[in-house]
């Protein structure tokens, strides 16, 4: 059939496509089509290629795009509307897989709201500088984004292999995490889905938040019914503001997502464990948190009045400014660290 790259319609014109193959000891894994530059990126059946001799680095093509060339690998995961990738720059000599290339699902190309995801995290990504954020370093607006690759495993990964935390690594994992989120206030934006999922651990407990898809620009001037608010996200976190149009979304958001993570790390059960999404809404607009203290007897005072002002309903009683909220955890962290027998147990 007659198409944009191939106007004949005869099958022997299609010149512009780079067919990869991923093998180890020689058992074939996959084969991928790839032309980034054309959004075009799906798998094909082994019965369509017809395989050659493997072609030297020196001479292997590889995907150009608007913003930088990159070459594409394997998939590291999925979700319901993006894929990531393993991806290195096409020229310089890397060798390794030192970067994560996400687009949108074939099946969801042109979705405008998607494109628009893309776009904020591509903003949000080159602005935001920290330590404990992951930064995007290339993009194609409303294509891809080109992130470092961060090492370690998510929160959420580590949390259901039943890992118990030590209270001193939560607390000093969530001091991090605020420190990131921190540098993303300052700079006007809000996370906005702020998750297990979301959050990786290096193996020497570095923290860094990714997935900078629900970003959204802090509009403290304009009230939600006249401006774009993202409430998305996975409703766990999200904190009640989110959850009602009435209410602006600031950034005290992201401490009451953070404050929910905090209360999971320490207690080992979720915040609230409804399970229909009418029940989980319900809750999380008016059932009290409980204290941690009252689930872990080990735990300071300083820490158990810390998690409920950060799961406090109303977002102005949330610790704020975030230099608040990262010089409590420290402060935390210390204590957890005293001569005190029943801290160093603690830690």
């Amino acid at each position: 059939m007659p198409s944009r790259n191939n106007p004949t319609g005869r099958d022997n014109e299609i010149t512009r496509i780079t067919i990869r193959v991923f093998a180890i000891d020689g058992r074939i894994l996959e084969v991928i089509e790839e032309s980034f530059c054309t959004d075009t990126l799906r798998t094909i059946p082994l019965s369509s290629v017809e395989l050659k001799p493997p072609i030297s680095s020196s001479r292997r093509r590889s995907p150009r795009c608007l913003h930088g060339a990159w070459e594409v690998g394997p998939q590291l995961g999925e979700g319901t509307y993006f894929r990531v990738f393993r991806a290195r720059p096409s020229q310089g000599g890397f060798s390794g897989w030192d970067f994560a290339l996400k687009t949108i699902r074939p099946e969801f190309k042109g979705d405008r709201l998607l494109s628009e995801r893309l776009i904020r995290e591509a903003e949000a990504g080159a602005e935001i500088t920290s330590a404990h954020v992951v930064p995007v370093i290339d993009a194609r607006p409303g294509s891809f984004v080109v992130m470092p690759r961060v090492w370690g495993q998510t929160l959420s990964e580590i949390l259901a292999s039943g890992r118990s935390i030590p209270l001193g690594t939560a607390v000093w994992a969530a001091r991090q995490l605020a420190q990131g989120l921190s540098t993303t206030h300052e700079l006007g934006w809000i996370h906005g889905d702020v998750k297990p999922d979301n959050i990786i651990l290096s193996q020497t407990g570095h923290a860094t938040l990714i997935d900078l898809g629900f970003a959204q620009r802090v509009q403290l001037n304009l009230p939600c019914s006249s401006r774009k608010c993202d409430r998305q996200g996975t409703l766990r976190y999200l904190p009640p503001e989110m959850l009602s149009r009435s209410a602006p979304v600031l950034p005290q958001a992201d401490t009451y997502s953070l404050g929910v993570i905090l209360f999971e790390l320490i207690t080992g059960r979720q915040l609230f464990n409804q399970s229909t999404t009418e029940e989980i809404v319900r809750a999380q607009l008016s059932q009290r948190a409980p204290n941690v203290r009252c689930l872990v007897a080990h735990v300071p005072g300083s820490l158990d009045t810390l998690v409920a002002k950060m799961l406090a309903k109303d977002p102005l009683r949330r610790p704020s400014p975030d230099d608040a909220l990262v010089k409590a955890l420290a402060a935390v962290e210390i204590e957890l660290l005293s001569p005190d027998p029943k801290m160093r147990d603690a830690a």
